[in-house]
């Protein structure tokens, strides 16, 4: 038995906006995206970082029809995971590509970077925000099979509303550092769809594993070839995961 097709609400990674979705919304056209910019960046440039979670939220799922998906990639798939634990009841359930519920390492957690690595971008970002930026790009495509193409594409969208703004992009850094939501996967109690690349420098594929084993609904997608943006090098086979889990019954 098929569903009605589903509203689905797009939450893109740091320093990023909802048009990389572009191609991932042409592959399912029929279904209702709803492109969710993050505040200081693209549609929303000129719209401060809330300064906490809840007003985070808030500013950010806005109008989102309850009983809609949602969709988050990177940043946007831990936001995502603080969204349906704030309110399990508002969502259908949860398509998290390349997402972690702590991007860095700790004792409990060794699936991510080291801190030093944020510690080192947040520093630099005083500096030169376009090089940080353009250089965390790099990182999202390494790995893939055709990074140098894909990573071309990438820059070539990335800033079509320009360079998000910096008090954001610290925000956004800030958040990623600080949140760790490990121990409250057992409570997201809605279907989630994890998905993914082996390729991934940022967000293993044990990562992935580790919270599809952890929630009590979880389900993971490998997309072959992918790194950390399956759904810029290979979006039709996102399309069609997230097609699967959110129509079928």
């Amino acid at each position: 038995m098929s569903h009605p097709l589903p509203t689905i609400g797009l939450l893109h990674g740091w320093a990023m906006h909802g048009g990389l979705f572009d191609d991932l919304v042409a592959a399912w056209p029929e279904a209702e995206w709803r492109r969710l910019d993050l505040p200081g960046h693209g549609r929303q440039r000129e719209k401060a970082w809330p300064a906490d979670t809840d007003a985070l939220l808030d500013e950010v799922l806005g109008d989102l029809p309850r009983g809609s998906w949602l969709l988050g990639w990177s940043l946007g798939g831990l936001i995502a995971m603080q969204a349906a634990l704030r309110e399990p009841d508002r969502f259908a359930g949860l398509l998290l590509i390349a997402a972690t519920p702590s991007l860095i390492q700790r004792p409990h957690w060794p699936h991510g970077v080291e801190p030093a690595m944020l510690k080192a971008m947040a520093v630099e970002l005083a500096g030169d925000p376009e090089t940080v930026v353009q250089r965390f790009l790099a990182l999202e495509m390494h790995g893939a099979v055709n990074a140098r193409s894909d990573l071309k594409r990438l820059r070539e969208r990335a800033f079509q509303h320009g360079y998000p703004a910096r008090q954001a992009l610290m925000a956004g850094l800030n958040h990623l550092a600080e949140t760790d939501l490990t121990g409250q996967l057992s409570q997201l109690a809605l279907p989630v769809r994890l998905l993914g690349g082996r390729r991934d420098r940022l967000v293993p594929w044990a990562a992935l594993e580790a919270v599809a084993d952890a929630v009590p609904d979880g389900d993971l997608v490998r997309i072959p070839g992918a790194a950390h943006a399956p759904f810029l090098t290979d979006p039709e086979a996102v399309a069609a995961a997230v097609r699967g889990w959110s129509t079928d019954g």
